[in-house]
């Protein structure tokens, strides 16, 4: 962070900046006085560019890049100057149905930004955004290896690539990518964090940057029937549905990248839920939505695991959200978006 009189000014890069993550870590970063170069596929279009262009200290300190996960070379000149790196970028189109989709960006990716950081030399951490569906606490036959989910815990890729959901190829291409990146850092000197977040919930700062976090919630209450599914498969292989909301996934993207003894991986998510316990919540703090939550035969089961954040929470980070208001605040952005009525 930039020190009082502007003196040492951080400089730091935030790829996929027009996501979820990306969009709102860049609002926070800018916040607390980075400098922040960010990429985007096309910078030139406003509906992806344009709230990131209006954010409180981007005049001053926030210049956009195009970049290509696929392309060589494509984050050299975003990269160039910063200290670090946070790598958010990686695929998520759920429309795509072969594993190439979503490995080959994904890996790609990784060796891309990871050459740029060697090649720019100023880099002294990158911290990659991984997702708790990389760490699964199953074994190769599916069964549960693991009393919780935890920075142990990998996502096994022979029974993931036995399944027929779109989940599991996104959860194939994260456990790799994951994977590439630390082991990228430790064979050429640059410090390589991973952070695991949940379902991430809260506001956003465009309908189209949350496109999936939407489409997930909304799921629940007679929304995308695929959304449910992975939803479901989510559950089946977690032993929970992880959650954490936007502002406290970006407070610990940058904690990490502060935090002088950060090394390896960290889960990050504040609650951990059954779908029947998530709609059961619902129910009762939405009554108006009761009617519209969609029911399974085995929803009386509870197959319940935990996600801990014990690692994170013992390096001294804190959550600000639990459950109740990063839900509430979740649907109030439906609400106001348009994507849902209350």
């Amino acid at each position: 962070m930039a020190d009082e009189g502007n003196q040492t000014v951080k400089r730091v890069c935030v790829t996929g900046a027009a996501g979820y993550i990306g969009s709102w870590l860049i609002k926070n970063l800018l916040e607390r006085g980075y400098t922040v170069n960010a990429t985007l596929r096309n910078p030139g279009d406003e509906k992806k560019s344009g709230p990131l262009l209006e954010l409180a200290g981007a005049e001053e300190r926030l210049k956009l890049f195009k970049a290509d996960l696929c392309l060589e070379g494509s984050f050299d000149s975003a990269v160039e100057g910063c200290h670090g790196v946070f790598h958010v970028a990686g695929p998520m189109d759920f429309s795509k149905s072969n594993l190439d989709d979503f490995v080959v960006p994904a890996v790609n990716g990784v060796h891309n930004v990871m050459r740029a950081c060697v090649r720019a030399k100023s880099v002294r951490r990158v911290i990659f955004t991984s997702s708790v569906t990389a760490a699964a606490p199953m074994n190769d036959k599916g069964e549960f290896s693991q009393t919780c989910l935890d920075e142990r815990c990998w996502s096994p890729l022979n029974f993931l690539k036995s399944q027929t959901t779109k989940l599991s190829l996104y959860m194939i291409a994260k456990t790799l990518a994951e994977q590439e990146a630390l082991k990228y850092g430790l064979n050429n000197n640059i410090e390589v964090v991973s952070i695991l977040p949940g379902v991430v919930i809260g506001p956003w700062l465009t309908t189209m940057s949350a496109l999936t976090s939407a489409q997930t919630i909304l799921s629940l209450i007679g929304g995308n029937d695929e959304y449910y599914e992975m939803l479901k498969f989510m559950e089946s292989v977690l032993g929970s549905v992880p959650i954490v909301h936007i502002d406290d996934t970006c407070n610990a993207h940058i904690f990490l990248m502060e935090c002088t003894n950060a090394q390896n991986r960290y889960v990050c998510a504040s609650d951990s839920l059954s779908l029947k316990s998530l709609k059961d919540f619902t129910a009762k703090h939405f009554v108006q939505l009761k009617n519209s939550l969609k029911l399974d035969e085995d929803d009386g089961d509870e197959r319940y695991l935990a996600a801990s954040s014990k690692k994170l929470l013992d390096m001294g980070f804190c959550y600000k959200y639990q459950l109740p208001e990063a839900f509430k605040e979740t649907m109030e952005c439906l609400i106001k978006n348009g994507l849902l009525k209350y």
